[in-house]
């Protein structure tokens, strides 16, 4: 099967796949975060949002399935004299050696399962510490899988049902939303999706 194509531009030191810029949702909480605090990054990439939040005097553990990935995050940390612990894992056989303040998946979970996700998220929310946040994005089955992603998408998630999983929760935001995302090389997108920022209560 070919690569999907992140892996192509996560090899390539001049360009970032998916931005530079950490995330809108990790801006909006960025206020409520203090130096010291814990945070988990859950296939993160390259490590936009990850090399943001060391920057602010976090504590960041990040994973991610790809070796170009997790090679290319720890070139541009370094770069930056900025610590974040990294290494490659594949998500279905993660297991959570400490509990964190905040915890981040962004379109990541549809690349495993229906079964291994809801596994996931409950231990996720299990690992968050008393007051602490999760920021999750998904994508939904409104719109089909985009033809190059199709081969890699193993379960989209149904509308809404992100909130439900978090329906014990606070939630600060969700969103439903269908978005256009371009890439380097040309690559276009269109995908539909649910975001939360939750806090446990």
């Amino acid at each position: 099967m070919e690569k999907p194509f992140w892996e192509k531009t996560y090899s390539d030191l001049s360009v970032a796949t998916f931005g530079k810029k950490p995330t809108n949702d990790i801006l909006e909480v960025s206020s409520l975060l203090k130096r010291g605090m814990t945070v988990l990054d859950i296939g993160c990439g390259e490590g936009r949002n990850s090399i943001y939040l060391a920057g602010l005097g976090l504590n960041v553990d990040a994973f991610d399935m790809s070796e170009a990935g997790i090679f290319k995050l720890k070139k541009i940390a370094e770069e930056n004299n900025i610590k974040v612990n990294a290494w490659v894992q594949d998500l279905t056989t993660f297991e959570f050696f400490k509990p964190y303040d905040l915890i981040i998946s962004h379109g990541v979970l549809h690349l495993v399962e229906k079964h291994h996700w809801q596994k996931i998220i409950n231990n996720i929310k299990y690992n968050t510490n008393q007051g602490g946040l999760n920021i999750v994005g998904i994508f939904t089955n409104k719109l089909p899988a985009t033809p190059d992603n199709a081969p890699f998408t193993k379960a989209l998630f149904e509308e809404g049902e992100l909130k439900e999983l978090y329906s014990d929760w606070e939630i600060i935001r969700f969103n439903a939303y269908v978005f256009e995302d371009r890439h380097p090389g040309g690559i276009y997108h269109k995908h539909a999706t649910n975001s939360i920022i939750a806090r446990r209560v």
